[in-house]
Formats: C-alpha cells, structure tokens, sequence
C-alpha cells in the first residue's frame, strides 16, 4: 500500500495514534463526569438526610420539651428520662446542657400520689424516682436511665482538662451537682417509706433491690470515672490565685478572686463527699451482705478509689472544709491505705502490691499520696510512727524509679521537680503544686517534732555501758494492719516491766528493734536520694538531733551476737559483687550516721573532741575510726570480675597516673571514707591514737599480706610484695594508695611516687630543653619572661639557666641542672617575702599562704601565682628539696581537701577565738550587733564583704550563729584567697598530678617538699658524699670533717647543710635522694699559707668553722656551690 520512502505512511501512522488518543480521553472523560455525578448524589443525599435528621431531632427534642413542662406522675417522669436517654444516645447534647438542667430537676421533684387506705380514704403520697426502681414494671429501664443521666452529670460537673485557667471554663456549682448528691448518698437508697404502697407491682425484699441498685450506680458511674484530673485543676488554680495575692497584694485576695477560691474550695469539698459515699456504703452494709468475701473486695475497692482519686489530688485534705476532711480521716486511715497497697502471701507477710502503684498511682501519685498521709498523721496527731515510716518506705521507694537525673529511656517526659520522668500523668502540673506538696507536707518528716519521737526509742536506749541493756516487754499493734506489730522498743514504763538482756529472746527483740531503726533510716536516706534539694536540710537535721549521733554508734555496737560492729565488718569481708553489701542488713543505719556525723565533725572544735569530750569521749573515737578504717579498707579488696579478666592488659603506665575504677560499694560509701579522713585528719594535727593505730600494710616488702588474710581466711593470698602487685597493675593497692594512703607506711609511699614520677620522666615522648636567662637582681621577673609561655610538656622537660652578673655578661660554668636549682632557690626565697605581697605568713610559726593583697603586683597577679605552682611542682618533680615551709591549710587545699573552722586557728588565731567565743555564748547573740558581713583593712582602706546574699541586712542569732561561723571561716579560708590558690593549685598540677600527691598528707607533702624537719645521720651523708680533685673518704682533712660535724648540735647541722645545699633539711630517705648528689672538692690554698704550712689538717677544718682565728684570715677559705650541692674545701695533695 505504501512505498519505504512514502512519507504518507508516517504522516497516516501519527494520525491514527492522535485518534486513538482523544478516543481514550474522551472516554476518561466522560468516566470522571459519571463519577463525579455520583458521588454528587451521594453528597446530596447523605446533607438532605442530614437536614432530615437535625429537623427530626429538633422536633424530637421540641416534643421532649413539651412532655418535661406537662411531667405530673412518676411515670411521666419514666417516660420522659427514656426519650431522653434515647435522644442523647443517638445525638449526644454536647454543648446543650440545659436540657441535662431540665432532666436533672425532673428526677429530684417529688410526685404527689392520691392512693385509697384501707380505710377507704384518700391518701395523698410523695414519691421520687427511687419508687421506680422497685417497681416490677419500671425498674430494670428506670435503673438504667438513671446511670445514663449521672454519668452526664458526672462529665459535666468535672469538665476541665489539666490547661483550664479562666473561671468560665470551669463548673463550679449547679443542678447536676446536686442531683449527683441526692443519687450518690447510699442512705437515700435505705430509706423504706419511698417504696409503693402498690402491693401488687413492688417487688418482693425491696430494701436488698435499692441496695443492689446503689452498688450499680458505684459500679457503672462513679467509681469508674476519673475524678483526680478535675480536681488537681482546680487545686492548682488555687494554689496560683494564692501566689498572685502573696507577690502583688502582700496574701490579700481582690473579691474576685476571694470568691473564685471559695466556690472551688466548696466544689472540691462537694467532691470528696461524693467520693466518701461509696466506702460509707459498703462499711455500713456489712451485716446485711451475707457474702463477706464479695463484701470486702468492694469495700477495698472503695478505698483504692479514694487513694486513686482523692489521696492523690495534691493538698485536697487541706483545701476542702475541715469537717470534710475529719470524716475523709476518719473513714480511711493509714493502715486501711496500706492495707490496700500492699498484699499478703502464704506466710501471712505482706509486700508491696506494685499493680496498685504502677496502674493507677505512678511516680506524682505515689508523692501526693504520700503528702496527703503525712497531713492527716499531723491532723490526727498519730502516736504510731511505724506505719508513717513503713508507709513512706514504700511510696517514696515506688516513686524514686519513675524519676531520673538524665534525659534517657524511659524517663523522657521533662518534669518540674525531678527533671527527667516516666510517670503516665502528673508531668505537666505547675511547679507551685510540688513546691507547696514538698514544703507544707513531706517536709514533716524531718521536722524537729517528728525527728524527736521518731528518734526517742534511740535516745532512751541504754546498753548498760556494753554488758546489758533494758528493754519493754510489751510491743504495741498498729490498729488494721493485719497484726503488724509497731516495733518501736524501749518505751519508758514502770521499772518493774524492764528486763535486762541476757538470753536468746532479749537478743531476739533487740534485732527486732534495729529494723525498725534500719526502717526510719532506709526512709531518710531514700527520702534525700530522691529530694536532692532538701538532701541537706534533712541530713543536717539528723546530725544535729542532741545526742543521736553518739546514742546510735552505741547502739550500732549492739547489733549482731558478737557485738563491736562485726556485722558491717563481716559484710565488707563477705562481698562478692557490687550488690552484695546493699543487701546487708541494717547498712543503711551506717550510711546515715557517716552522712551526719561527718556533718557533726564540721562543727567541732579541739576543745569539744579533748577537754569536753563532746559528743564522742576521745576512746570512742579511737574505735570509731578504728572501725572504718578496716570497713573501708575491706571494701577496698572487692575484685571486679572485669578487672580480673583484663589484669594483664593492664599497662602500668596507665595504672599509676589515674585512679582505678571503683567497686559501686566504694562510691557508695563515700560519706564513711570522708568521716574516716575527718578523723584521721584530727588525729594528725592533735595525736591522740596508739603508734601506728592507722598502718594496715605493715611493710612494703612483705610477701604475704596478714590483712588480706584476714579479710578472707578461706583463701590464701597471692605471695606477692605490695609493691610488686601495685607495679603489676593490680588495681587494690592503687585503690588503697588513692583512698588510704595513710594505711600504708609513709616510707612506701615516698617509694609509690618516685616511682611514678621516674616512669612519667621515661615516658617523656621528647626530651624537651629550654634555655632561660637570668639576672641575680631580677630572678622572678626574668623567670616569668622566660618560663610564663611554656607549655606543660615543657616543664617536665629540662630547663637551661643562664645566669646574667651584673656586667651583663654570662656567669662561667657548665650547666647540668644545678643552676636550675640555684634558679628555685633564689626565685622561692625571692616571692616569698612578705615585702613582695605574693604570699603572707602566720602570726604564730610563719607559716605562708597566698596573699589576699597580691593585687599589688599589679593586672598579672594571678597570673604569677600559676608560674610559682608550676616551678614548687618543678622542684618537686626534680627531687630539689626547698627551704619554704607552707601553712597547714592551704596543702591540704592542694591535696584537694575542705578547710574548716579549726584551721583557721593557724591563719588568725584571734579570729578564730572570736567565733569560738561566740559559738559558745549563752546570752542573745543579736546583743552583740553581729552581721553577715566582715571588714577587712588594707593600706589603710576598709573594705566590706558579704557573707551571703544581703549579708549587710541579716543579723547574727541564736538561731543561724552556726552559720555566721563557718561562712566567716570559709570566707578567711577558701573565698578571700580563692583566685590564687586555684591559680597556684593549676600550675603545681601542670607538673604533679594530683593523683600522685594525694598518697600524702599535708604534713608529709611538706615534708616532701623542705625535706625531713630532723637533724640528718652524718654516717648517711658520708656514705653518699663524693669526693674530687684528691679528696677520698680517709683524707686526714675528711676524716676530721666528719668528726667535726658530728659533734655539731641540731642548729649547727641545719647551718651546715644549708650552706651547702641551700636547704637545711635533709631529703626524704636519706642523701642517697639528693640530687645532685653531695660532694666535696679539693681546691688549692693560698700559696703563702701553704708555705706556712698552717692549713693543714685540723688547722684547715678550723680555719673553715672560723674556728680559733683570732687575727685576719689567710689563704683561701671554704666556699659552697648551693646549685650543686657542692662544698670546695681547700686543702693539699698528697702523692
């Protein structure tokens, strides 16, 4: 048809597939246009029927009016109540709730009933709805309608959600109200005389049909509604109402919002009486219900109800009207609430029923739960305190795992007061709720009137000096606990009901009376876990309860049949893992008597621990730290598995510079390592232990630990030197040289840190070098110049000095470190004069600090305190002793240790006398017109500091004298100086780690840095001396040198070494440390002397003690170079 080179049959190709084209979309076309048509009608026909339905509604609901306005019988009011359930199932009223006010009012009226007597006469009868409900005809619908209309009620009543702010979005008042009110109260529903006379349609036993009807209305209605939301919204709007009038009106409320509180305090009350109803109900219906079992489940699940709805609402007991809340208290107590929180096993023991807790309470419900049963212990005035302390026990243990410090799964709900939570609901509430909760409730439990009759049974415990102690025969029972038994021990009764213990049964009660103890600590120690904001505020309370502290460790000597705290010793021994001691009965007593009495120790002075003996005779605290010496030293030997697997992994190098992990125990107990330093500390600066009281390594050269043996005999310990396992990276003697130090020998310590800083010194990845020039006159200037900018690397790297005369030519002399040394020498006798104003000096020893007036050195101070840190670590680093003596407190703050109160005797010891005084003044101490503020003077400025914010306008009281003390001791100690000691601290640790001076206290750091403050052993010195240019050990001249010198006295030696060696203590371990090491040189006399001949032998040693020279000195005298610990002797050669 076509020919190949037609073009036709392209062009009639294109044709056809353009027509094929418009056909199929034409024909899609017309597709969519049916569709659209349909679904047109659809739309049409589904609004047509739409308007059908509204019309019929609406004239349904206009029929239902008329037949409300014409309601004259009972049965009038059935029939409307039925069409009026109807209509609402089918077209809910949403926002029409006048009709529910219509409906409401019809089944509260009363029906007027003309019935015939058997007189014949006319009887005029009222009746309300209730006749419905035992009428045979009526009461199946009539029940069912009336649960219908008050679940409406119910939803308009609490209509609100947790944003609700404004009045007008809020139901306050009104009929649904009081129609919940008349259908809700159980004693309407037992009131016979509105039953029908009509025999023939009242059903039989109507008294048991209405008490079957008003557990229906509980069932389907109330107790299945969530009352708890509604009102935490109208609490908190009063809470926040308060809040405006306190901050703008000084607490005066304006009308409005007088009245706003009011009404809701009213809808609240209303509330918690629609709430009671239900366990009034089943409570008074126990005789009639033959079925006790069923009985009884309804009667807890009233309760639940109450502390799910009621008890969890924050401060509702406190905000509904007082008679309200008496009958709240008196229907529902705290053993009925725990009773109910709790279960009972087999053995008759009850335990914590966490569906109740996690289901219904959470994390908020378990707090507010439990600030409302503090209330009401408060209100009652509740003798019983062992189900307050059980109680808390369990919620505040049940809340603390729904809270969390850190944002990570599941605690990712953001939360006002804890931070981080998992709670289902309560996240959002206003931080006012959890602030009045924590303050005006949970506060109580470490109230001063709580803690005195928590804490009474401990105080009145007597142990009879340590070989009796009396106890009460009888024990109270908590009335509805089941017979658990408030275990408190020890109530004053008559003296013939006391008995001492001696036999299996007393000891038997005494360890029923410590878990009670261990139960009230377990509660303060949770409860601080938890409140971390008050966590001081309760600790402090506990400490400071007169006398507790001392009556506690007394009692803890009881505990266990062997007495002597051996049952915390042997749980330290026994532990495996990390979960082992916190599992040990009655830890938790330990853990909070370390927390307070380390608290207590804080506000001790020398004359409280020695002349009173106050709280803590001097032999008690010999035992106490004792005891935690070896408990913290057991804790110390736990093995962790992964350490053990790892241990020959371990490289040294990364073993002795940072601190092992620790055993969660260790950490755990962090407040008992602290308490044993406090003690240790004491003992340091006042001795008053044996010798060696505090030594549990005995020597560094052991080969087998009795400790450790004795810590677990079943086991033999690794025959290794400790040493040798510290070396080998095993992590306990590094722990115990971290935490303990003062447990092992000093001497092996000194031996520990050598050795670290030697392998820091190999691990030195270059051996960095600095030249540095200086001139004699300017030696801290040219030093900073020079050294200011050197990186930290660089100072653990050798530093050349050049020393610059005052010619400006360089001094002759090869450097091999000692003009370093002469460098720190002249530099550390340099800052610290007190001319310069760096550091100052104690009035009693001369002791120096830094300055509080080192602002005279100008903008760069605290830079120059750095730079002086960083040369003392230098010298330290380099084993060059120096002959500067700091002052007690600020090396224990280079240790990384607190200062308190009795170190600033050392600073200012008339200042310290002055708060010591008023510590101990009997009168008023506001007479003595203290403030929060101290005045100091400087170049004749008096300057004023606050102690604390508006210190200026706080004066000193009885009451917060305590705290006026130690803000003063910590301003004179820690802030007055602060910038610089952080600033000397920071340089010094550029150089020494703080791991590696933590092994020393702060009178061995001084030693480590000045030397051995003891005349030195002239046969050691000898031993390591060497000898120059002819010089040797049996030298006629050295002979009589060292017969010389050691007839010296102490003041002649200090002299001589110092002459020397710059320094005029000897190093630590003997001279075989010092370096460079001490020599002697022979160097030639004077020619015309030597002619003489009169410089030989002791005539030359004399000559160099300037011993018998009574005319002009000849020939050359002996001279020292400090740099090198060199002494040049003159004297001759012999072939």
């Amino acid at each position: 048809m076509f020919t190949p080179n037609d073009k036709e049959k392209k062009a009639f190709i294109e044709r056809t597939k353009a027509q094929r084209q418009k056909r199929e979309t034409e024909r899609l076309e017309k597709e969519r246009l049916v569709k659209q048509e349909n679904a047109a009608r659809i739309l049409q026909r589904w609004w047509q029927r739409q308007i059908r339905i509204r019309q019929a509604t609406k004239e349904c609901w206009k029929t239902w009016d008329e037949l409300l306005l014409h309601t004259q019988t009972l049965v009038d009011c059935f029939r409307v109540a039925g069409i009026y359930c109807l209509l609402c199932r089918q077209h809910p009223l949403k926002n029409n709730r006048k009709r529910l006010t219509d409906m409401c009012k019809c089944l509260t009226k009363k029906f007027i009933t003309i019935i015939d007597n058997d007189n014949g006469d006319k009887k005029h009868q009222q009746l309300t709805y209730f006749a419905l409900l035992v009428d045979s005809r009526y009461s199946d619908k009539a029940l069912k309608y009336l649960c219908t209309i008050l679940n409406q009620c119910l939803d308009v009543v609490c209509e609100s959600s947790m944003n609700t702010h404004h009045q007008q979005e809020m139901y306050l008042t009104g009929t649904e109200l009081n129609t919940l009110l008349q259908f809700l109260n159980p004693k309407v529903y037992q009131q016979t005389n509105r039953f029908l006379d009509d025999k023939q349609h009242l059903l039989s036993d109507p008294v048991s049909i209405l008490t079957m009807a008003a557990q229906t209305v509980f069932d389907e209605c109330l107790l299945k509604f969530n009352i708890r939301d509604p009102t935490i919204v109208r609490v908190q709007r009063i809470l926040k109402l308060e809040h405006k009038s306190n901050k703008y009106s000084a607490g005066v409320f304006s009308s409005d919002d007088g009245k706003m509180i009011r009404a809701m305090q009213l809808w609240l009350t209303t509330i918690t009486r629609l709430c009671l109803f239900p366990i009034e109900f089943f409570s008074s219906s126990n005789g009639n219900n033959n079925n006790n079992n069923n009985n009884e489940r309804r009667q807890q699940q009233a309760i639940q109800f109450i502390c799910t709805n009621i008890l969890s609402v924050p401060l509702l007991p406190s905000m509904i009207n007082s008679m309200m809340s008496s009958h709240l208290m008196k229907l529902v107590g705290i053993a009925d609430i725990y009773a109910e929180i709790t279960t009972t096993n087999n053995s008759k023991r009850r335990y914590v029923d966490r569906t109740m807790i996690e289901i219904m309470l959470s994390g908020n419900g378990c707090i507010f739960l439990l600030g409302n049963l503090i209330y009401m212990a408060q209100q009652l005035q509740q003798q019983d305190t062992s189900m307050i302390v059980t109680m808390t026990n369990i919620l505040i243990e049940a809340a603390q795992t729904y809270f969390s410090e850190r944002q990570i799964q599941p605690y990712t709900n953001y939360h006002p007061l804890f931070k981080w939570s998992s709670s289902t609901w309560g996240n959002s509430i206003d931080t006012l709720v959890f602030e009045k909760v924590l303050h005006s409730q949970i506060e109580y439990l470490w109230s001063r009137t709580f803690m005195d009759q928590i804490f009474s049974d401990i105080l009145d415990f007597d142990n009879g000096n340590g070989h009796a102690t009396s106890l009460s025969k009888a024990t109270t029972t908590a009335k509805g606990t089941d017979g658990i038994k408030s275990r408190l021990l020890f109530k004053k009764k008559k003296q013939e009901d006391h008995i001492t213990i001696v036999d299996g049964k007393q000891h038997s009660q005494l360890a029923e009376f410590s878990m009670d103890i261990e139960a009230i600590f377990s509660m303060y120690l949770t409860l601080s876990s938890l409140l971390a904001t008050q966590r001081k505020e309760i600790i402090n309370r506990i400490a400071f309860t007169p006398r507790l502290m001392p009556q506690l460790w007394r009692l803890m000597n009881t505990f266990g049949p062997r007495g002597q705290m051996s049952i915390y010793l042997d749980a330290a021994r026994r532990q495996q893992n990390d979960e082992d001691l916190e599992k040990e009965p009655l830890i938790k007593i330990l853990k909070v008597f370390c927390e307070a009495c380390s608290l207590v120790f804080l506000t001790l002075d020398d004359t409280d621990i020695f002349e009173n003996e106050h709280p803590f005779s001097v032999q008690d605290l010999i035992k106490l730290g004792g005891f935690l010496n070896t408990f913290y030293f057991a804790l110390l030997q736990q093995q962790q598995q992964q350490q053990e697997q790892s241990k020959d992994n371990i490289s040294v190098s990364t073993t002795t510079v940072a601190l092992a992990s620790l055993p969660a125990s260790v950490k755990s107990f962090r407040a008992a390592h602290r308490l044993l330093l406090q003690i240790y500390d004491l003992d340091v600066r006042h001795p008053y232990c044996p010798k060696d009281h505090w030594l549990l390594v005995s020597d560094p050269s052991m080969t087998k630990s009795a400790l450790l043996a004795l810590f677990n005999p079943s086991k033999q310990p690794a025959v290794q030197p400790f040493l040798d396992r510290l070396r080998q990276g095993d992590p306990v003697p590094l722990r115990i040289l971290q935490l303990m130090p003062h447990t092992v020998p000093f001497n092996t310590r000194l031996t520990v840190f050598r050795d670290w800083v030697a392998l820091d010194q190999a691990n030195l990845m270059t051996a960095s070098s600095r030249a540095l020039r200086v001139r004699r006159q300017n030696v801290l200037e040219d030093g900073y110049r020079g050294l200011g900018g050197l990186p930290p690397s660089g100072w653990k790297g050798n530093i050349r000095v050049k020393f610059i005369n005052e010619l400006g030519m360089e001094e002759a002399g090869i450097d091999q470190g000692g003009p370093f040394k002469d460098f720190v020498s002249l530099l550390v006798e340099e800052v610290f004069k007190p001319s310069v104003g760096l550091f100052s000096a104690t009035s009693t020893n001369n002791m120096c600090y830094p300055a509080s007036t080192s602002y005279i050195q100008g903008p760069r101070h605290i830079e120059l305190f750095e730079f002086i840190g960083k040369v003392i670590g230098k010298a330290v680093y380099e084993g060059i002793l120096l002959d500067v003596q700091f002052a007690s407190f600020f090396l224990a703050k280079l240790l990384g240790r607190n200062v308190f109160l009795e170190e600033l005797r050392e600073m200012d010891e008339d200042v310290w006398r002055n708060l010591i005084f008023l510590k101990r003044y009997d009168g008023c101490v506001e007479d003595l017109g203290l403030y929060f503020t101290t005045d100091e003077e400087a170049f004749g400025t008096v300057t004023s500091h606050e102690l604390k914010y508006r210190g200026g306008s706080i004066a000193v009281t009885n009451e917060n004298r305590i705290e006026y003390i130690y803000r003063m001791a910590d301003y004179k100690l820690n802030q007055q100086t602060r910038e610089q000691t952080r600033a000397f601290i920071r340089g010094f640790r550029t150089v020494i780690s703080e791991n590696w001076i933590k092994v020393f206290s702060p009178p061995e750091l001084q030693r480590v840095i000045s030397g051995e403050d003891t005349d030195f052993d002239v046969t050691d010195l000898r031993q390591h001396t060497v000898y120059q240019n002819g010089y040797f050990d049996h030298h006629p001249i050295i002979r009589t040198l060292w017969q010389i010198v050691d007839e010296f006295s102490s003041d002649e030696k200090r002299a001589f070494l110092k002459f020397v060696t710059s320094c005029p203590k000897p190093p630590l371990g003997g001279f075989d440390y010092l370096q460079p090491p001490f020599t002697i040189r022979m160097v030639s006399v004077d020619p015309e002397a030597n002619q003489q001949g009169n410089l030989d032998g002791l005539g030359l040693v004399k000559t160099l003690f300037k011993v018998g020279n009574t005319g002009g000195a000849k020939g050359r005298l002996p001279s020292s170079s400090t740099c090198f610990n060199l002494l040049k002797l003159p004297g001759k050669y012999y072939q």
